[in-house]
């Protein structure tokens, strides 16, 4: 997994999202050097491989899926700010042992047409399966063309 991030003022925060489960919201702060010449080192906690990273300016809603079939949605507001970078996080997706958490990404960008079936109210939670009409793997319709 590749990231980037251009922090501008270093006002905003970044989500890191490990296979485990746990996300972690880390103010940019923690990033910023004196050193021109400083190699970064110990970006995000290396305790379980990262699957995703979104930089976030404003709070927004995320969508983890894992690799049951389970989905959640949860507002990242209700996630506090660390200040420390290798922080492991917190549990958001309660997971079986032999399932991990395989994408994130903010809910807008998801194919799900009804979001309040996998919001929750609280976190850590499961998530519920997804529905078929909610997956993103439809398949193609062939039209075809009508002779006459």
């Amino acid at each position: 997994m590749k990231f980037m991030c251009l922090p501008g003022d270093y006002t905003s925060n970044i989500l890191f999202c490990f296979e485990n489960g746990k996300a972690a919201r880390v103010e940019l702060s923690a990033y910023k050097t004196v050193g021109k010449r400083r190699r970064l080192t110990g970006a995000y906690s290396d305790k379980s491989p990262l699957v995703g990273a979104l930089h976030l300016k404003e709070d927004l809603e995320v969508a983890f899926l894992s690799t049951e079939g389970r989905m959640l949605l949860f507002h990242t507001s209700a996630l506090a700010p660390k200040t420390t970078r290798a922080t492991q996080g917190v549990s958001v997706m309660t997971l079986k042992s032999k399932y991990k958490l395989a994408e994130i990404k903010p809910a807008q960008q998801t194919a799900v047409v009804n979001l309040a079936r996998y919001r929750v109210r609280s976190l850590p939670a499961a998530g519920s399966l997804l529905r078929p009409e909610d997956r993103e793997e439809r398949q193609m319709e062939i039209g075809l063309g009508q002779e006459g």
